[in-house]
């Protein structure tokens, strides 16, 4: 089997919540279901086919009266396509379907972010009609939905410290079939099962080189206690 693609990424131990430093923004594929151990985080939105994209948005670990909350999106030409009100973001994360307005240019997006205290913050995605008019089409060994572990609240902040590594078997459609944990370390080994729903819930563009040649992806998260 082969494998193509290899990324790292540090978590802490109040993962998905706001860096101290700012705002934390982050874009999922749909809308979580509540108790679930994983997410379907994304780098890509669709505006084709009825997809249920999200926009989360987080301040602080508590909630605070951040003043509200405005989301906007500008289009690949930097037009504002859409702008929405939250009067009752409390500043801990939450998430919101992701307005993309109509007839936005497809490219590059930026998502602003404004609370009423003053804190902003920006993070851009890739927005096309359909995932074949995406430059992400081409990247056939690079998930263009990244499954994420959901932070496990019963677990000490302290103790939030090890490493995940699980590989991931993906079929021509692009679907994941199969799941592997190889290296589970310290707080990885507790966290194990959403390690595995995670690497379930990645998509790939499809490819159908691997009906004869699978690819075999891995993903890599290490933790450390803020």
């Amino acid at each position: 089997m082969r494998t193509r693609w290899i990324i790292a990424l540090l978590s802490s131990a109040v993962a998905g919540s706001a860096a101290a430093e700012g705002i934390y923004i982050e874009f999922l594929w749909s809308k979580t279901p509540q108790g679930a151990i994983a997410r379907q985080e994304t780098r890509q939105f669709l505006t084709e086919g009825g997809h249920e994209h999200q926009v989360c948005v987080a301040a602080n670990a508590k909630e605070t009266n951040v003043g509200g909350l405005w989301v906007e999106f500008l289009d690949a030409n930097g037009r504002r396509v859409s702008r929405e009100e939250h009067a009752d973001y409390l500043g801990t994360k939450r998430c919101y379907p992701a307005n993309l307005g109509k007839d936005g240019a497809p490219g590059v997006w930026t998502a602003r972010v404004r609370l009423g205290d003053g804190r902003a913050q920006e993070k851009t995605v890739r927005v096309d009609p359909r995932i074949e008019d995406s430059s992400y089409y081409l990247e056939r060994g690079v998930p263009y939905v990244a499954g994420r572990p959901n932070y496990d609240g019963s677990i000490p902040p302290a103790e939030w410290s090890g490493r995940l590594v699980w590989a991931m078997d993906v079929d021509p459609q692009g679907r994941v079939t199969h799941v592997e944990v190889e290296v589970a370390e310290g707080v990885g080994e507790r966290i194990r099962d959403r390690a595995v729903a995670a690497g379930y819930l990645s998509l790939f563009p499809p490819d159908p080189a691997r009906a004869t040649t699978p690819l075999r992806a891995r993903r890599s998260l290490s933790f450390a206690p803020e």
